[in-house]
């Protein structure tokens, strides 16, 4: 996805799926910390100085919007999929990617997704969606195919535990793993 963010060739939509504490959304905030930074690394970091890091630090980048549901567990309606695609301008402000993130995406009603269906079949020039879902087979398959899908799985149990270990704060980071099955952000 770098490689295809500094050719300018990122597809309009992607799909990441897997289970819940996969790190789908942390890839998500920093692909976009990426995208949006006017100066990044070799190793997609983005440099925490420019206009771009500030306003992404500050929670008040315009070209990034994060579409959740009003309440945690509810659905996303589709008043907030049009206000989206009707009044939000769906071009960049800083001149480079508008990045929109919807998660989870399953939690779009029918309604809402049918909305956000139509902006999927006409995507705009520099203007990424990146729906987040740990269950996929619950949204639209006229979605689905037009997105390009990452699936994210359980990492090897040996490297998730060294991930783990330095963050465990004393507890065993071997038991923890396998109360989150497998799961190492859970």
């Amino acid at each position: 996805l770098m490689e295809a963010g500094k050719a300018n060739r990122l597809p309009h939509a992607l799909l990441f799926t897997g289970p819940e504490g996969m790190g789908k959304s942390q890839f998500a905030r920093q692909l976009s910390s990426y995208l949006l930074c006017n100066n990044p690394n070799d190793a997609g970091n983005p440099c925490g100085n420019c206009r771009g890091c500030q306003l992404l630090a500050a929670g008040t980048h315009s070209d990034l919007k994060h579409i959740l549901p009003e309440e945690p567990g509810k659905a996303i309606k589709i008043d907030v999929i049009r206000e989206f695609t009707e009044k939000e301008s769906l071009t960049s402000m800083a001149g480079g990617y508008k990045i929109n993130i919807i998660e989870p995406a399953d939690a779009l009603n029918t309604a809402a997704a049918n909305s956000l269906l139509k902006t999927l079949e006409e995507p705009v020039d520099w203007t990424l969606m990146i729906l987040i879902s740990a269950k996929p087979n619950r949204l639209p398959a006229t979605i689905r195919s037009r997105c390009q899908s990452y699936p994210f799985t359980p990492p090897p149990r040996d490297e998730a535990v060294a991930w783990l270990a330095p963050q465990s704060k004393g507890a065993d980071p071997k038991l923890l793993l396998s109360l989150a099955m497998g799961a190492p952000i859970r």
